[in-house]
């Protein structure tokens, strides 16, 4: 770095030590990987040449204008003043330029030439413009540096500036063990001053009743305001209902509406993250996660005469037609007359006419009378029993609670496949940034307000063709309720992080984060969203139920078809009889 060498004024000296002071500090507490802006009186330079020489870190000289990178990542802040007017302008000039406020500021004031750098107004005028991690520096009655920061106190306002934790051990001892951390977390106890939150309700995360936030983001909430010794007061959006979402005129309603204009301190909605809320809101470390789903009215059941089939898988099914193919083959080859010379051939014995009729009556579960007298066949014969009474008794098993169920078939698998069908579909506005990118999608989405979706939910159970995007969890609670059926699509739109929404540069994320961080490691918040949503859960599918004559219509129409079937063989049989006794006495008429 390029120092600019210029004539020091008369009393340039007198800056030496409180800049040097200055750079061990920022040196011990400043991320390096960070640039830090430099903002100064030009009387004050040769203070600012000498903090540059000790903190040969990245640096940023201000100036009238900033890009926004500069903007949104600058977070460390070193401010040389002559008097509290300076720090009056610069603490406009930031708040005009829209800089990080709730970043490490670090001022340095000179007292020695005589100026006004009193700490107590200084204080006041940092609390105002919500600055609150932020050291103050000035020379003390003996010439000597000292740095004032201050905290809230009962009054829930700025208390009283005091010194810097570890000051003498850092600066006057020259202990560099002891300059770390002294930019401690500010808001870890609010002295049961108000913090206002605002929600809505909404089921399995926050619920209302008798003014006490219960639920997966309620319980937590009650957490966090106990570690934060804070009194909580609950409000329900004043601009449109649910969530929150950026208006066409640019204007925000719901929920973050009222952190955004300063009603609230914070939102919790166990809200997906979105473009739009990612760009204008701070968020807190996320804390849970919540997936966003299609949805539409139930299937079409599968039709009673294919419950017969359902005990098998797939598999199960393919060997069960081998099996029945192997037996009807064994059959064919048993009245062949390729059978007869193969018997001659290898002097096998002839194998009685009814014994196949005979392996389907066990197979039937028909009790067996009579068993061969041979080993060979005895042993293969009880087996063809515990091969037919295996297969038998756990078709029946499960055959009941087939009977019992219906499957739903036909769904839609895709988005695209309700669009296709016809279908209507949308959710909440905000969820429409997702489909920024699907013009198909994000052309023709409806808007659904957060007091219309369970209404919506319930038409979609009695047949409404729409298709809504919706919360997993919210769907699932909505499913507990008897004789309630949707389809969710099993296309997921996403699985989002749920934070905490603040104000831009809000000073309670950090305490907040923290909390979260320690509740997250100890599992708490995972047993909270474990007891209130997923314990709870009954699996989408219809319940058990009586069995009614319908369920065995497969029984009845393979019964009725087995009569047919019998009937045709019957009377082809007895035409054949006919037919081949016509032809023998035809045949003896002749020979007489």
């Amino acid at each position: 770095m390029t120092f600019i060498d210029r004539p020091s004024p008369d009393n340039c000296s007198v800056f030496d030590t409180l800049a040097k002071s200055a750079a061990d500090v920022a040196l011990n507490n400043f991320r390096w990987q960070y640039a830090s802006l430099i903002l100064f009186n030009p009387a004050f330079f040769c203070g600012v040449n000498v903090f540059l020489k000790f903190y040969q870190k990245s640096i940023i000289i201000g100036q009238s204008t900033f890009n926004p990178w500069v903007l949104e990542n600058t977070k460390q802040f070193v401010l040389f003043i002559s008097d509290l007017t300076d720090l009056l302008d610069f603490l406009d000039w930031l708040k005009t330029q829209r800089f990080n406020n709730t970043g490490k500021y670090l001022v340095i004031c000179n007292t020695i030439a005589g100026w006004t750098c009193d700490e107590s107004v200084a204080v006041n005028l940092l609390w105002e413009y919500r600055m609150a991690n932020v050291i103050f520096m000035k020379y003390d009655e003996f010439d000597k540096p000292i740095g004032f920061t201050y905290f809230q106190d009962s009054t829930c306002r700025n208390g009283p500036p005091i010194e810097v934790e570890n000051w003498n051990a850092c600066i006057r001892s020259k202990n560099s063990t002891k300059c770390q951390h002294m930019f401690p977390i500010k808001f870890k106890n609010l002295q049961r001053c108000p913090l206002i939150v605002s929600t809505f309700e909404q089921t399995p995360y926050m619920m209302l009743g008798n003014g006490t936030p219960t639920g997966a983001d309620g319980d937590l909430l009650r957490v966090i305001i106990k570690a934060l010794n804070a009194s909580l007061i609950m409000v329900t959006p004043k601009l449109g209902t649910g969530w929150g979402k950026l208006e066409e005129n640019g204007t925000w309603s719901g929920s973050l509406s009222d952190v955004y204009y300063d009603w609230a301190n914070f939102s919790m909605t166990s809200a997906s993250i979105t473009l739009h809320r990612y760009r204008y809101f701070q968020m807190s470390k996320d804390y849970n996660t919540v997936t966003i789903v299609w949805i539409t009215h139930p299937s079409n059941p599968e039709p009673s005469l294919f419950k017969l089939l359902r005990p098998y898988r797939k598999e199960a099914k393919i060997l069960l037609c081998l099996n029945f193919i192997i037996i009807m083959i064994a059959v064919a080859i048993f009245k062949s007359k390729y059978w007869t010379s193969i018997r001659n051939k290898f002097k096998i014995n002839d194998i009685p006419d009814g014994i196949v009729f005979y392996s389907w009556e066990i197979c039937m579960g028909l009790p067996a009378s009579k068993l061969p007298k041979k080993w060979s066949l005895l042993y293969l014969t009880l087996l063809w029993i515990l091969h037919c009474y295996l297969l038998r008794t756990l078709y029946q098993v499960y055959l009941i609670s087939s009977l019992q169920s219906d499957v739903r078939i036909n769904g839609f698998v895709r988005i695209e496949d309700a669009i296709a069908a016809g279908y209507p579909y949308g959710g909440g506005l905000a969820l429409k940034d997702y489909f920024i990118d699907n013009p198909l999608i994000y052309n023709n989405y409806k808007n659904i307000e957060s007091n219309q979706v369970y209404p919506i939910m319930k038409e979609l159970s009695k047949g409404l063709k729409f298709v809504a995007a919706v919360s997993f969890e919210a769907t699932k609670v909505f499913l507990r309720k008897p004789k309630r059926k949707l389809h969710i699509l099993p296309e997921r739109i996403i699985k989002s992080p749920t934070v905490i929404f603040f104000k831009k540069y809000s000073s309670l994320a950090q305490s907040i984060d923290s909390i979260l961080t320690h509740l997250i490691e100890a599992g708490v918040v995972q047993k909270i969203y474990k007891d209130n949503s997923y314990l709870r859960f009954d699996v989408d599918k219809d319940a058990p139920k009586p069995i009614t004559l319908q369920d065995y219509s497969g029984c009845f129409m393979i019964l009725g078809g087995g009569w047919v079937a019998s009937l045709i063989v019957f009377s082809i049989e007895k035409y054949m009889y006919h037919k081949k006794h016509t032809l023998i006495m035809h045949k003896r008429k002749v020979c007489h």
